[in-house]
């Protein structure tokens, strides 16, 4: 007689169906989710490599329009309102990626917040940044001082489209997230290539289309949040939490601005135009290898948020994300250091030939900027921002000294080689830290570290 239960009895054969039913869902999940994680990664690679691209086209367009001046001032003018939108963010934008990926609340809710805070604080700090213009454009504007006194109006626009981005990216929506990307690029380059070819580029002008673009990007950002749901008991942000989340990164956001733009922060108060431009130009062709951080960083940061609430494993996301990072940023880099001089000199012109050798240090200098990056996202995204402040922080402190120390006595050939040395340090701090934080990701406290 067979004992119940076993392979030769009904419930047996019934038994051993529902675990090869079981085992073949569990591997058709896996293989759909693979698949979905690499189209992912395809097609943000793809909008982001759109996007350098065009930003590299703007920044030619911009560089022949105004000269090594000219861009050495839009430079200034475009950089310290940005400055302004970070300090006064307290780190909102990840929490509200966090909070769509996580569940706290609706996106309605969060596009509700949003609109607040851009009109209740994104309005005084417009206000606040105009009475400090004399004090920051005495070199950038001596004669002008209301050119970057009218791009104020663009900081509550910034915060405005800053926080409705990272609800599409904490979602995973990430077809509207790209689109959007695509269209603030390229609305940009198709207005600055409209003023250069009509003999018109001045300062002034790309700042008012600057100003354009960010507002038509806010509303197709605003018109899409339907398409993400709606809850059915649709409660109230939950603010204390998104600024515990907010607070434990907005240290990091601050200290990732000293990373990657206090050089040229500093350099706008103690250089000629001329010569931020040539720094500008070289920091713009540096950048575009940050396009694999932008590919990768964001989905890694959602797929972990979301692993946290669905109490899956996360390893897989964290190995895949900074294999994928380092194929494609360390051979970037190194073409980029060869290529970059010659590269510069057709396309920019003979005026920013200096900018062309900035690269053989910014270029090395971007690759450890990009990995510095995914990894903070893989922390950010376990729920455990601290560290990725922590990580950043260290950067931070070698930028503050490091410039201090080279700015003054080598110009923007110190403030390129401060840049690959904090770099490399946040990178290493940054893998450290990660490789200490393995584990489940966590949701039950935004600031877990």
């Amino acid at each position: 007689m067979v004992p119940p239960g076993r392979s030769g009895t009904p419930t047996g054969r019934r038994s051993a169906r529902a675990v090869v039913s079981r085992s073949l869902s569990q591997r058709l999940a896996s293989i759909f989710s693979a698949v979905r994680s690499k189209r992912d990664y395809g097609r943000n690679a793809a909008t982001d490599l759109a996007c350098t691209g065009l930003g590299f086209a703007s920044g030619i367009l911009v560089a022949r329009g105004l000269g090594p001046a000219g861009r050495g001032q839009l430079a200034a003018a475009m950089m310290w309102p940005g400055l302004a939108a970070v300090l006064f963010s307290f780190g909102l934008q990840h929490a509200f990626a966090y909070a769509s990926g996580a569940g706290w609340c609706s996106a309605e809710s969060l596009h509700r917040l949003a609109v607040r805070y851009s009109v209740l604080v994104g309005v005084p700090v417009a206000l606040l940044f105009v009475l400090a213009c004399p004090y920051l454009y005495r070199e950038s504007f001596p004669n002008a001082l209301w050119i970057p006194a009218a791009f104020a109006c663009s900081i509550p626009f910034t915060f405005y489209s800053g926080f409705l981005m990272p609800i599409y990216q904490g979602r995973g929506a990430f077809a509207r997230w790209n689109w959007a990307k695509i269209l603030r690029s390229g609305a940009w380059t198709a207005a600055i290539g409209l003023l250069v070819a009509l003999g018109a580029a001045t300062v002034f002008r790309a700042l008012v289309a600057q100003i354009v673009v960010m507002v038509i990007l806010g509303a197709y950002l605003a018109l899409g949040l339907k398409a993400l749901g709606s809850a059915r008991d649709d409660q109230p942000a939950p603010l204390r939490r998104l600024l515990g989340y907010g607070f434990a990164v907005y240290a990091s956001g601050l200290a990732y601005m000293v990373n990657q733009q206090l050089d040229q922060l500093c350099l706008s108060l103690y250089v000629a135009p001329d010569q931020l431009g040539q720094y500008a130009a070289a920091v713009t062709v540096s950048g575009m290898l940050l396009f694999v951080p932008g590919v990768v960083g964001p989905i890694v940061f959602s797929r972990m948020a979301i692993s946290a609430r669905e109490e899956a494993g996360s390893g897989a996301h964290r190995a895949e994300a900074l294999l994928v990072g380092t194929a494609l940023l360390v051979p970037s880099g190194v073409v980029l250091a060869v290529l970059g001089p010659w590269v510069v000199r057709i396309l920019y012109g003979a005026a920013f030939a200096e900018a062309g050798r900035l690269l053989w240090v910014l270029g090395p200098a971007a690759v450890f900027l990009g990995l510095g990056n995914i990894l903070a996202d893989i922390l950010r995204g376990s729920g455990k921002p601290m560290l990725a402040t922590y990580g950043i922080l260290v950067g931070a402190v070698a930028t503050i000294g490091g410039l201090a120390y080279a700015l003054p006595r080598y110009g923007i050939w110190g403030a390129a080689w401060v840049s690959l040395v904090a770099y490399v340090i946040m990178a290493i701090g940054q893998g450290v830290l990660a490789w200490k934080a393995r584990g489940p990701s966590r949701v039950e406290t935004p600031v877990a570290v």
